[in-house]
This record gives structure tokens, sequence and C-alpha cells, in this order.
């Protein structure tokens, strides 16, 4: 995982307050780092990564993220770090650069360039009003996340605001169980970037999109909701679905999140068989 922390400054967006970031609230800002693997590589990224976790965690380093492995697309990496403020990276910065931190991170990039294609930063402030569920959130119990990156077309703000509303307002008409992160990317991408996250505790919900997309559009209306899809052209650039799986072994959560599940976050190493101790004493 390659740290980059630098400072943006976004203007007409209000973000939520500092205590947005503790318990299951969604963080206001998050830094997403997205890293190609190279072919045959995947097993010695994810050891480098298991380092780096264990370096900050030694370090107590204050700062958190979610490593998250592409499950469908090209071999890439998702690091999610959920910030209560962007100055908040420039105080992760100021610990990172002071030894012996600094060095043994400079060991660990050394290490993880050799087995990166390309990465690429983005940084995105939380939208509630483009989120629905926000009050399930539980970011302890998440293991897989639908990941749909919508490009607006300059000029078509307004409709995809207007649009965005009148399919949550359904999503809640329908009493659809669902958490959906809305995120607006305000560097890193082109202008028109949003970002939303359908958190997953199994893979199981997807088998159930079917029938909730169906109840959306009767809750809707089937006129407006099919005049909506079919609009989506003239608003949308474009529109992509990555599936992304949490991955505990190259996150670094808070305790507060290992805490509430320990098993997922912090398994218990594995006991070998007696048979095989004997055979290693021999």
């Amino acid at each position: 995982m390659r740290l980059t922390f630098s400072l943006v400054t976004v203007f007409g967006l209000s973000l939520l307050p500092l205590a947005a970031q503790v318990g299951s609230k969604p963080a206001p800002v998050i830094e997403i780092l997205k890293e190609s693997i190279k072919e045959g590589r995947g097993a010695a990224h994810e050891k480098v990564e298991s380092d780096y976790t264990t370096t900050f965690r030694k370090a107590n380093f204050p700062g958190h993220w979610f490593g998250l492995s592409a499950m469908s697309g090209s071999s890439e990496v998702w690091f999610i770090e959920p910030m209560p403020s962007f100055g908040a990276s420039e105080e992760y910065d100021q610990i990172a650069q002071k030894e012996p931190l600094k060095s043994a991170i400079a060991l660990l990039d050394s290490r993880d360039g050799e087995l990166r294609s390309a990465s690429h930063t983005m940084w995105a402030v939380f939208r509630p009003d483009l989120s629905y569920g926000v009050d399930k959130f539980n970011r302890a119990k998440i293991r897989y996340i639908m990941a749909a990156t919508f490009r607006v077309r300059l000029g078509k703000e307004e409709d995809f605001m207007t649009g965005g509303k009148a399919y949550f307002g359904a999503f809640q008409k329908a009493g659809i169980d669902e958490t959906v992160l809305g995120y607006q990317v305000v560097a890193g991408a082109p202008a028109g970037t949003f970002l939303f996250m359908t958190m997953m505790p199994s893979m199981k919900e997807l088998d159930g999109q079917p029938a909730r997309m169906q109840a959306v559009r009767q809750a809707m209306g089937a006129d407006a909701y099919d005049k909506l899809m079919k609009g989506g052209g003239d608003t949308f650039v474009s529109i992509e679905n990555t599936l992304l799986q949490v991955r505990a072994g190259m996150s670094y959560p808070s305790q507060e999140t290992i805490d509430a599940d320990p098993a997922f976050w912090k398994p218990k190493p594995a006991v070998k068989p007696a048979t095989a101790e004997k055979k290693a004493a021999q």
C-alpha cells in the first residue's frame, strides 16, 4: 500500500462533524487508493500488505484503512481510508514522516512497488443526500461492497440529483433493506464522478437484487421508473460496477471495529495438527 497524503480544498461542500468517523457512521472524507497487481503476484502482494498493517499497528498510527480485492474486472486492490476531515491527512503525514516509521514505510513501499503495475488515488466526500440506509451502516460487518462509479455529463447535475432522490425515495417506500453510501469524487477523477457503495454482509445479498429492483419499480411507478432508466444515457457518460471483497489481512481497522467482530478482523492462528508438529521436531 503506497500511502499518499495531500490536502485538497473543496468549496461549496459541507462536511459532517468530526464525530461522524467514530462508531459506524460514514466518514466525511475518504481516500481511495487503487493498485493494479501484476499477474501471479497476488500472494506476495498480500504478504506485503500484512506487513504494512503490522508496522502501523506497532506504531499506534491514528489513521485506518480497509483493504478490498476486486472480484470483477482486472486484478486490482482498493484501499479505502476513512477520515474525519481533509486536514486529518496532513496530521497523518506528519506522523508518518517521523522515524522509525518513515524508514519502515520506505522499505515496504519498495517491496510493494515491485508487485504493482499501476496505482491511482482519489479523494471523495460523503453525500448524505445521495445515500440510503445510513442508520444501519456497520463497517465491522461488511464483507463485500458493490461499488458503482457514475460519471455525470456536464450540465446534467440537476437531472442526476433529481433522479437520485426519486430513486432512493422509492427505496424508502418499498422498504428496501440495504445500505448505500454516496460519495462525490473531488480529486483524482473527471468532474461529475460519484461513487455509490452498497454494503453487504454476504454475497447472498446479490441473489435478492432482481426482486428488490422490481419492488423499487413498483414503488416509483412503472412509467416513472422506465423513464428514469431510459434517460440514463443522456445523464451519464459511463457507469461501472466493481464487486469487492473485504480482506481482513490487508486492512488496518480501528480497535473499535475489531472489537465489534474479532473473529473476522483478528482471527486466531490455525492450530497445527499434532502429527505435523511431531514431524517438524524430527
